[in-house]
């Protein structure tokens, strides 16, 4: 069926394009003539900016030297930015070791079985210096005034 379709449809075509086409009847079909592309050639851009004789080539060589140094300097910063990143984990476990050193200390209190020095106690102003102070008075406020 498609075939079929196919067929009528190029036959129908081909007999439209004679009947109407200037000299169908001689079978010669009218040819185009051939115009410029537009745009500038390659030699006028070339005229134009004085690049005559210039390779269009590249240096491989070079291209690849300045590859493998980019890369290399590349790694470089990369290596120092994970040495930099180590030394400030170092650096914040050091801090946090020290705060929780701290933390402790501060929540547990001075040790209750150190013993506390008992404070001195000066003599009064009007007491001269000669006099030996009062045992009594060096005795920490907290002590009895009367031993038993």
């Amino acid at each position: 069926m498609f075939g079929l379709c196919f067929s009528l449809g190029y036959g129908l075509t081909q007999r439209l394009t004679r009947m109407g086409a200037p000299g169908a009847a001689s079978g010669t079909v009218p040819s185009f003539s051939a115009q410029d592309s537009p745009g500038t050639r390659v030699g006028e851009l070339q005229k134009r900016f004085g690049a005559e004789g210039q390779s269009l080539l590249g240096d491989l060589d070079h291209l690849a030297e300045q590859r493998s140094q980019d890369r290399q300097r590349q790694e470089e910063e990369s290596r120092k930015a994970t040495q930099e990143q180590r030394n400030q984990e170092r650096q914040d476990a050091a801090q946090r070791e020290a705060d929780r050193v701290r933390l402790e200390a501060l929540n547990h209190g001075p040790d209750p079985a150190a013993s506390t020095p008992e404070p001195i106690l000066l003599p009064p102003q009007g007491a001269a210096p000669s006099q030996a102070p009062d045992p009594a008075a060096t005795t920490a406020p907290g002590a009895a005034a009367n031993p038993p």
